[in-house]
């Protein structure tokens, strides 16, 4: 999936694993070592012998590459999905997709701290050069500039059109360089659209001014569209920019005249047996004379570049500071010291999944009083309660099962173990006899958890599309259908009243948001939509947008959605926004509240006077409600 090159070494990453090789002799590269175990790998940046490898849903990993031997350090609880990453001093970069870009400080490798997060839109790629970070951002088709000279708080300064979905970014002489693929500004929804697959090429821009990069020219590539595999990258070596553009394969552009580049040669990879098209190019690392491609489905491809290709070195310039941490004290805020990813309640206590600090039991009332902590095996990142047993996702380390006695503590009951994909989030719809899991980033398993110390699987299913992000009902609809949906495939319905859960149907049909989320509400099933709320029963066909949608006047509704008699609380965890919505009126929701955090807040849960925030590294959040 991609390559990093340093010195006589090369590290190289995929299917879960880092590489050491010795390029000593280029056209004859040596494997010395390697470690597996790191998950779903996408990019890798190497600084000061620490490699630091981003793995989607898994995460981020910190390796120890000094040696021939590499040996993992820590691991990183990201955001989000961990895609893009760059290093600059001590300051880490980690683009999440649709939530931006997290900054941790690394100056103690072993303990990865969270600074802060900027919401550039769809963050793929990033590269920082003095001060300011440059973000590839993927559908919108921009750059996004953000000073970052304040880790603590930095702020997005401009926007820069691309036509095509952004991606790989590189700095060098005084130019930003942007690689972008997929389609192009012009129509592009269909094939026969003039706009479809030609999004395709490179594009410069003139860091005069480094806050506001000013468009020089670009050059086209190949018309081409694939979706799964879609990455593209750029490293520039003097007057020479080496692009992969996915299936495309390499290509070598001069950019001796930055206003009209153009291409001097193009290497596609093999084509796998049974596919139509050539193996897609992960990432790559140049070394002397030879291009490292990462083929993304088969091997590590030796590209000859004789006088052409050469070692690169990122142009860093001035390195971002750290400032001292900003002290903080609120009682109706806990921080357990990990990333708050999920609450559920049961009476006045408040059972938090906090990712790398595993579980956390608090006392709510006027203030937050914690009462115990428990370490879990992997990320503690979703949690629910049914009676006196508490489930929670850990990651690789699958679904772990616990009871909760009066007073806070927990006693670990029973365990379904993960097989290579991690558990993100999970629903336990009453009577709880069912546990739905979210697996990797597409699967949905449900489980018969009525053993609470043996749980076991029932039914598997995948569909097309993510499922990752909480999109589970944690209600059944008619007492015994549990839903579930794919951004890409609508609403997915599974019985789950007979002695094993069967596929109830799809419907309604088309695309959802998947930043949004279901739950019930008098019987039928409610949903952000188009800025308001729809509602709809179980047996309704058609499509999503052949549904009425409720709206408040000025208010643009999204996120995750939990119910508490008239009322809704939703959260969205990429945009940091929160609403309280009366919905006495089903017909005429009015708004109670509406606030913005830093955090990035998950679902809602309501207590006896008011609700919980599980707000990430802003910690577990009470706020009153007025009733």
């Amino acid at each position: 999936m991609d390559v990093a090159v340093v010195g006589d070494r090369a590290f190289v990453i995929g299917g879960g694993k880092l590489h050491v090789l010795d390029i000593v002799t280029p056209d004859q590269p040596k494997v010395l070592g390697s470690l597996d175990g790191l998950g779903n790998t996408r990019q890798i940046a190497v600084s000061n012998g620490v490699a630091f490898v981003s793995a989607r849903e898994s995460g981020l990993f910190v390796v120890d590459v000094r040696d021939t031997q590499p040996k993992l350090i820590t691991r990183y609880d990201s955001i989000e999905f961990a895609t893009g990453v760059a290093v600059a001093g001590h300051v880490l970069f980690i683009a999440q997709r649709q939530y931006g870009v997290e900054l941790v400080d690394v100056t103690d490798v072993r303990h990865p701290r969270h600074l802060s997060t900027v919401r550039t839109g769809e963050a793929q790629s990033i590269a920082y050069h003095d001060g300011m970070l440059y973000t590839g951002v993927w559908g919108s088709s921009e750059v996004v500039t953000v000073d970052v000279r304040d880790p603590l708080h930095p702020r997005l300064v401009s926007k820069a059109p691309l036509d095509g979905y952004g991606d790989g970014l590189a700095v060098h002489g005084g130019l930003l360089f942007a690689a972008t693929g997929h389609h192009s500004r012009q129509p592009h929804r269909n094939p026969e659209d003039a706009g479809y697959g030609m999004g395709h090429g490179l594009e410069l821009f003139s860091l005069a001014d480094p806050a506001q990069p000013k468009f020089l020219g670009r050059v086209k590539f190949p018309r081409f569209y694939a979706v799964g595999l879609d990455m593209w990258g750029v490293k520039v070596k003097g007057k020479t920019a080496f692009v992969s553009d996915t299936h495309n394969g390499m290509f070598i552009v001069d950019v001796s005249e930055p206003a009209a580049p153009r291409i001097v040669s193009r290497t596609e990879l093999p084509t796998p047996p049974g596919k139509p098209h050539a193996d897609c190019v992960g990432g790559f690392g140049l070394v002397k004379d030879y291009i490292y491609a990462a083929g993304a489905t088969t091997a590590l491809h030796i590209i000859e570049a004789i006088g052409v290709a050469r070692p690169v070195t990122n142009e860093l310039g001035v390195l971002p500071a750290i400032p001292a941490a900003e002290p903080t004290s609120n009682p109706n805020i806990f921080r357990p010291g990990g990333q708050v990813h999920a609450v559920a309640v049961r009476g006045d206590l408040a059972v938090a999944a906090c990712g790398s600090a595993g579980i956390h039991v608090v006392r709510t009332g006027k203030a937050l009083s914690p009462l115990s902590a428990t370490p879990t095996e992997g990320f503690a990142s979703d949690v629910a309660i049914v009676g006196d047993s508490v489930f929670v996702a850990e990651g690789e380390a699958g679904m772990a099962i616990y009871d909760l006695d009066k007073d806070g503590r927990l006693t670990k009951r029973g365990r379904y173990p993960a097989k290579a994909l991690p558990v993100r989030h999970l629903a336990l719809p009453a009577p709880g006899r069912f546990a739905l899991i979210e697996v990797g980033g597409s699967t949905l398993q449900i489980l018969d958890v009525a053993d609470r110390s043996r749980p076991r699987l029932a039914l598997e299913d995948k569909r097309f599309g993510l499922l990752y992000g909480n999109q589970l009902c944690d209600q059944l609809v008619d007492g015994r259908y549990a839903a579930a949906f794919w951004h890409a495939s609508g609403v997915h319905w599974y019985d789950l009243g007979g002695t094993e859960p069967v596929f109830a149907g799809q419907h309604p049909a088309g695309r959802f948001d998947m930043l949004n989320g279901l739950s019930v509400f008098q019987g039928e099933v409610v949903t952000p939509r188009h800025g308001g709320l729809v509602f709809f029963a179980q047996n309704v066909t058609g499509d999503f947008d052949s549904l009425p949608v409720v709206r408040i006047s000025g208010v643009r509704l999204s996120g995750r959605i939990s119910v508490s008699g008239h009322r809704l609380a939703l959260a969205n965890r990429a945009t940091g926004e929160v609403f309280i919505v009366d919905v006495t009126d089903r017909l005429k929701p009015k708004l109670i509240e509406k606030r913005s955090t830093d955090g990035n807040p998950g679902l809602i849960s309501f207590t006896a006077s008011g609700v919980l925030i599980p707000a990430g590294y802003n910690g577990l959040e009470f706020c009153p409600l007025a009733e």
